[in-house]
């Protein structure tokens, strides 16, 4: 189910790419557990891969729209991401019974994996055991904690054990709780204003990701050199620059515009941005059809 408009500062980039007949239901966000429901899908248009400058130098590369091969998960947590809630099938196919609708934030405990149709979770919920798409923009292995901005710019969903702090006047930061990592989520009337690059950083290949319903791209940055630990920042809400920074940034109306800035200590660790973007959910007409 869709997620309840936000109060606070904006976020980012949501990759919706679901498969077709495996999305949630449409409407508001409903509490955690599974309910019958009837399947709906979200999209957006497609943009142009942006131009992205680090450091003054300009880049053009082509969208890489692929995201890491992984063994697929067996056992322990897994959490809804998807704003419209994931939909538990009878059988591994997208054509099987529809059992109900999990919805965004519901853990789930992994059974099984199966390869058959694309690629299926055996999952058990409050009230039903059924099958779960493996996309990776659905749902994501662990626990997340829920965030619901003062404000009501935007809701997303975060790591277990990650700190959210609001920093005004329009940043909300999530800090890991070792290694220094953080998620900095800032708003500004427009995405010009928010910045691209950083001096010392290289643009890597660009990916195409979908935020509720709106298109737009995660820019991988790497540092050309080693930045002096808490001199500068990468982002508002004093967040050290780390070895990778991570941007996205979204337009949602000519007034609205939102910055994702995470800094991280590998590339590896981009799965944690995709899954904080593929939770994101805001009060603008593209993410509440």
């Amino acid at each position: 189910m869709r997620a309840n408009p936000g109060r606070g500062v904006l976020a980012a980039v949501v990759v919706v790419a679901v498969l077709a007949g495996c999305s949630g239901s449409s409407g508001k966000r409903a509490a955690t557990g599974v309910a019958p429901t009837a399947a709906a899908t979200t999209g957006g248009a497609a943009t142009s891969a942006p131009a992205t400058t680090a450091g003054g130098t300009s880049t053009t590369g082509p969208a890489n729209t692929t995201t890491p091969t992984t063994t697929p998960q067996t056992s322990g947590s897994r959490t809804v991401l998807s704003p419209t809630g994931l939909n538990v099938r009878a059988q591994p196919d997208k054509a099987a019974a529809l059992l109900g609708t999990a919805a965004q934030g519901t853990v789930l405990t992994v059974l099984a994996h199966s390869d058959q149709a694309g690629g299926w979770f055996q999952v058990k919920g409050a009230t039903v055991t059924g099958w779960i798409s493996d996309n990776a923009v659905l749902s994501a292995q662990g626990k997340f904690g829920a965030y619901q901005s003062s404000t009501g710019v935007f809701n997303a969903l975060y790591p277990a054990g990650w700190a959210s702090a609001d920093t005004p006047p329009a940043s909300v930061v999530f800090r890991a709780p070792a290694a220094g990592e953080t998620i900095v989520v800032t708003s500004a009337a427009t995405a010009s204003q928010l910045g691209t690059g950083h001096s010392g950083y290289r643009a890597g290949r660009s990916e195409q990701i979908v935020a509720c319903g709106v298109t737009t791209y995660l820019v991988p940055y790497t540092a050309s050199g080693t930045p002096a630990p808490g001199t500068t920042t990468a982002a508002p809400g004093g967040a050290a620059l780390l070895p990778v920074l991570a941007q996205v940034r979204l337009t949602l109306d000519p007034q609205h515009a939102l910055g994702v800035d995470a800094n991280l200590t590998d590339l590896s660790h981009l799965q944690t941005v995709r899954d904080f973007v593929n939770s994101l959910t805001f009060p603008f007409p593209q993410c509440e059809h």
